[in-house]
């Protein structure tokens, strides 16, 4: 059977929805698209908290083998932020946290403009993580990461973990 690519719903700079179409084309048309994220910690209570780290796969099409902090992708046509995020922590990571909305924002990828919603969530059950999506991962502190991330890091994880905790 032939793999369609999924629908997105393509917004302005406001974050309005204004088309649909495949994942990648936004740019192209002008227009942005969306992504939802959650930042896994296995405490709240900061400084003491550690967080999530994975490296991405190494045939990821953006930032190949990268590591990061921020877990999720791009909603579906018609689907919320919250929706997105969680589905991806099911498919990901085999996880269904609570999630509470931390952080909105626009920014930029290597595939275009976005908009970008991060949950925060807390860590109470074993992983599950797919191994195409999540080749490696661990528990780091939060300060650790914050002074020295890994290399190399995507540039929006760190930024948002800065933004939110320090």
């Amino acid at each position: 059977m032939e793999h369609l690519p999924e629908t997105i719903d393509y917004v302005d700079a406001d974050d309005h929805v204004v088309a649909q179409g495949p994942r990648g084309q936004a740019p192209g048309a002008g227009l942005h698209h969306r992504a939802a994220a959650t930042i896994l910690l296995a405490q709240l209570d900061w400084p003491g908290s550690h967080v999530l780290v994975y490296q991405r796969p190494s045939t990821a099409r953006v930032y190949p083998g990268h590591h990061d902090v921020l877990v999720g992708g791009s909603p579906r046509a018609g689907e919320s932020y919250r929706q997105a995020a969680a589905r991806e922590l099911a498919e990901e990571l085999g996880i269904r946290p609570p999630l509470s909305e931390a952080l909105r924002l626009r920014t930029t990828s290597p595939v275009g403009p976005y908009h970008l919603t991060v949950h925060l969530a807390e860590l109470h059950e074993p992983l599950r993580p797919d191994p195409r999506e999540i080749p490696h991962h661990e528990l780091l502190p939060l300060n650790q990461v914050l002074a020295v991330p890994p290399r190399p890091f995507i540039p929006t994880g760190l930024d948002v973990l800065r933004r939110l905790f320090t």
